[in-house]
């Protein structure tokens, strides 16, 4: 039983393992700890274990284990068993793989495009050009120098053999220049030529030559390379009876449309173009890997670990990039260099929410937090390499591929007639229940709590879905599909070509051909999309309606058809679902249309239901325009049965029906008494208003203005004295006063802004007014209902350091705003005490600015002020008070405060 234990142990420590390096940590002494074993007996163990082939052993001092199938799972299949040390382990995986293995993609969105670039570059006798076409940013110039090492890895060409790159676009308004870059010329050939000079097809031989924005090259520029590239010979500029060869293989990049920017002789003369796709077309786990492979390059630059909280990986991962790789790489260089510059004297760096701040803080607030990628802070070492990281379950990603794989073979037997529709249906079937057993290990479940949650969010999805669709789904399949749902990041479903035209095309027969589990995935999606933030592609939905396929879902199917259809978002669906749930009974269907949907649109809908559904016994439909009422006509020729429309639909109307459809009345006698019996009535009814206390905000250059002030004063008072703020234009206010909506349904204490609107009782106060006040006097008018002075100091003291955020936040640039606000807080409120002297509003608004202002010249090194007063002997007290006060602003930013920055506080504090 003590061995189970040991191996169980030892499985769980290397599933945990984020890197090769952390082997070091897993020995025999950590394991007998753990169990509470003795070391001896937890050492045999793992000694039968290594003679079973089970583990794998390095011969460090002391011996580390893993477990040999789990380390197949997260890392690379191993050679041997038994390793003299980590470093070998580590050789071993980097021979094992070629150049483009360590390209982040390589097996899966980039995998079409190596296959590609592989092929053309081991093409005799000089390999066949190429040209990479997509988005700045994609990585079309890191592709092609991996290809030169690649062709030399693989001997294809010399170990010395040139790279040379030419970035057309720098001689975009030069064209003979860059022709004579390229072919080269003779002597005298142009102004300037001294000398012959050769050229880079020509210093490119044995190599490979890049061209960069191709689409540069002008006319001529692309038939003297097509006529190369037909040949292997060309012409230096000048030389007119010289013929010169270059064994070179060529390639080309671009961002622009290939078939409008370049001439078509040129393009047939380069047989492969490769398409390298956005980054946010790539797999979730290739935009992981993306950001971990650019926190370890800051790693190696700074030389310095950094610790990630995962508040920072998980937005990065969900950010939208416009700019691709390159502009993922900046965001995470600008996050550490931030952090760097504020904390120069310590080993190590810490990026968080907390350290980032200023424009990288509020790019990241602004993204919602989508999908999951670490629960836990992950920490980037110098000495780091990609595969390290790389521990994402392949087996499960080589599941989804079989998977799919499989379903395409089905999708070729239906359509070579070798099966029918209803065989294809039981095949997959049974595929999808396979592989989502497959994904099940209950240990994980029991672990994980990021599991638990995603089991407990799925579960109530379809208890919803239960009582709308009247479908029951098995516990068993809750937890099956939120596997699914928690590892869909990890599988490889980025598919292109043949292979997604082939995957949509079965989903569509799939969809034709089911019922109630095509509406109870679509359903389903919905739901994952506004709960989740889930992408649910292709892939994704043909697994999962497959899966729903062999749970044989019972459709408790009426011998008569009802269909709501209503335009807006969702408005027949929210009416079906309230019949539905309020008759206990799946009666109503439903199609959501946008108002731009034409009835043809909507007579295509139907006949399309027409061949889903049995409607033999009759089909209810109920519309929300008058103009659907001439779907009888349309389809007059298409019915299957008696067809009743019924205008103005409303949750009464579909109720009424509802209830007659169960009680089996005929189609004719529904028609007959909606008509008769669902007549409308009203009542209206004033409500009695108890009145809040509001502040209305203003400014006379506009309603812009006035929301900021709005926002201020929001985030200056606290949220247990219920007062509302709302900001109203100057003009609008002026002109109707009192008329205005807000009067009646609030009780207005006071007006802020720039301008007085002369509204009769209600209090003006500016601006100036607020920020200048000396006392309570202003805010009692304000807040007239508070009493507690000590909420009116705190109301006071917020909204200075409010103001004097909005100031500092474009005067500062290197210091933390907040922390510095804070700082200068705890001084004001030091000073005061201690002087006994109560400083105004504006004093305090105007020592925020300027001694957050201070603090960063006198980090930046600047010359500090100079000043002089004229009365020096008079000010000593003071000055040794403001100095006291400043003791920990020195103290805590490592700065000193010299004479005269001491008299401009002085005049500030005392003179003002």
């Amino acid at each position: 039983m003590s061995k189970e234990l040991v191996k169980h142990e030892l499985i769980t420590e290397t599933n945990n393992l984020e890197r090769l390096m952390d082997i070091r940590i897993i020995t025999a002494n950590q394991i007998a700890a753990k169990l509470q074993l003795s070391r001896n007996t937890v050492s045999q163990y793992l000694n039968e274990l290594l003679k079973q082939q089970q583990v794998i052993q390095i011969k460090s001092r002391p011996a580390n284990f893993v477990d040999l199938n789990a380390f197949s799972t997260h890392f690379f299949q191993p050679q041997k068993l038994i390793y003299t040390s980590i470093e070998e382990l580590q050789t071993e995986q980097q021979q094992r793989d070629t150049v483009f293995d360590e390209l982040i993609g390589s097996q899966q969105s980039l995998k079409d495009c190596i296959d590609r670039i592989t092929t053309a570059m081991a093409y005799p006798p000089a390999g066949l050009p190429f040209i990479l076409s997509g988005n700045s940013g994609v990585g079309k110039s890191y592709l092609a120098k991996i290809t030169h090492q690649y062709c030399i890895q693989e001997q294809i060409i010399a170990p010395d053999a040139p790279f040379i790159t030419l970035n057309c676009a720098q001689y975009f308004h030069n064209p003979e220049l860059l022709s004579s870059y390229l072919f080269g010329y003779a002597k005298g050939s142009f102004t300037g030529a001294t000398a012959d000079s050769k050229g880079m097809l020509e210093s490119a031989d044995g190599g490979i030559l890049f061209l960069d924005e191709c689409h540069r090259l002008n006319a001529e520029s692309q038939e003297k390379l097509f006529s190369f590239m037909d040949t292997g010979t060309f012409q230096r500029m000048g030389e007119g009876n010289i013929t010169r060869h270059s064994k070179v293989r060529l390639i080309f990049a671009t961002t622009e449309n290939l078939q409008k920017n370049f001439l078509r002789t040129f393009l047939r003369r380069i047989p492969i173009a490769i398409t390298v796709p956005n980054l946010n077309d790539r797999s979730p786990l290739e935009l992981k890997l993306h950001i971990y492979h650019a926190f370890i390059n800051e790693s190696k630059r700074i030389k310095q670990p950094i610790k990630v909280s995962p508040w920072v990986i998980n937005r990065l991962y969900n950010y939208h990039y416009k700019n691709n790789v390159g502009e993922l790489k900046s965001m995470v260089q600008i996050l550490c260099a931030r952090v760097f510059s504020q904390h120069l004297m310590q080993t190590s760096l810490h990026v968080s929410s907390e350290t980032i701040g200023g424009s990288a803080l509020t790019d990241l607030l602004t993204v919602n937090e989508q999908e999951l990628v670490t629960q836990t802070p992950i920490t980037f070492r110098p000495d780091d390499v990609l595969t390290d990281y790389v521990k994402n379950s392949p087996s499960n990603t080589n599941r989804m591929d079989d998977l799919l794989t499989k379903f395409i073979q089905i999708g070729d037997a239906l359509e070579s007639q070798a099966i029918d529709v209803n065989e294809m249906k039981r095949r997959l079937a049974r595929e999808a229940s396979a592989f989502m057993e497959a994904l099940i290990h209950p240990e994980e479940h029991f672990q994980d709590e990021a599991l638990k949650y995603m089991t407990d969010t799925i579960q109530k999805l379809f208890d919803y879905l239960n009582t709308s669709l009247f479908v029951k789904i098995k516990g068993n399949a809750v937890i099956a599909i939120a596997t699914f749902m928690y590892h869909k990041h990890n599988f490889n479903t980025a598919f292109s070509g043949t292979r997604s035209t082939r995957l949509t095309a079965l989903l569509k027969v799939l969809k034709d051909n089911t019922n109630i589990e095509y509406q109870l995935l679509q359903s389903f999606v919905n739901l994952v999309k506004t709960k989740l933030d889930f992408r649910m592609e292709i892939p994704d939905q043909l697994v999962l309606l497959s899966y729903l396929l062999s749970l044989e879902i019972e459709d408790n199917d009426n011998e008569q058809h009802a269909i709501i259809l209503a335009h807006g978002f969702s408005t027949a669906s929210s009416i079906a679902d309230v019949a539905n749930r309020f008759l206990n009974h799946k009666i109503f269907d439903a199609f959501d249309m946008p108002l731009s949907t034409s009835v043809d649109q909507v007579k295509e809908f139907l006949l399309h239901y027409f061949q889903r559904q049995d409607c033999h016994n009759g089909l209810v439909i109920l519309v929300d325009m008058g103009s659907l009422m001439s779907l009888p006509k349309l389809l007059k020729n298409a019915i299957p049965g008696p067809t009743l429309v019924l205008n103005n639909v409303s949750t009464q109307e579909a109720i009424f029906v509802g209830e007659m459809i169960q009680k089996k009345v005929t189609i004719d006698s529904i028609g007959r008494q909606i008509s008769q019996n669902l007549l409308p009535d009203y009542e209206l009814t004033y409500p009695v208003i108890k009145k809040s206390p509001m502040i209305i905000t203003t400014c006379h250059t506009g309603i812009g203005s006035a929301k900021q002030i709005k926002k201020l004063l929001l985030n200056s008072i606290p949220e247990q004295l219920d007062y509302k703020i709302e900001a109203v234009d100057y003009n609008y206010l002026k002109k109707y006063g009192k008329q205005n909506l807000l009067f009646n349904q609030y009780s207005v204490k006071a007006i802020i802004g720039t301008n007085n609107p002369e509204i009769a009782d209600i209090p003006f106060i500016s601006l100036e007014q607020l920020v200048s006040s000396s006392d309570q006097t202003i805010l009692k008018q304000l807040f007239p209902t508070v009493t507690d002075k000590t909420i009116l100091a705190a109301i006071n003291s917020q909204l200075i350091q409010n103001l004097s955020i909005e100031r500092l936040l474009s005067a500062v640039t290197i210091l933390d705003v907040k922390k510095v606000i804070h700082s200068v807080g705890e001084m004001i409120a030091q000073l005061e005490e201690v002087t006994n002297h109560q400083l105004s509003n504006n004093q305090q608004a105007t020592l925020y600015v300027h001694i957050s202002s201070l603090i960063e010249r006198l980090i930046r090194n600047e010359p500090p002020l100079v000043y002089t007063p004229a009365n020096p002997e008079e000010r000593l007290q003071g000055l040794q008070e403001i100095k006291r006060s400043l003791n920990d602003i020195e103290t805590g930013y490592g700065v000193i405060i010299g004479q005269g920055e001491l008299n401009y506080l002085y005049d500030i504090i005392f003179d003002a």
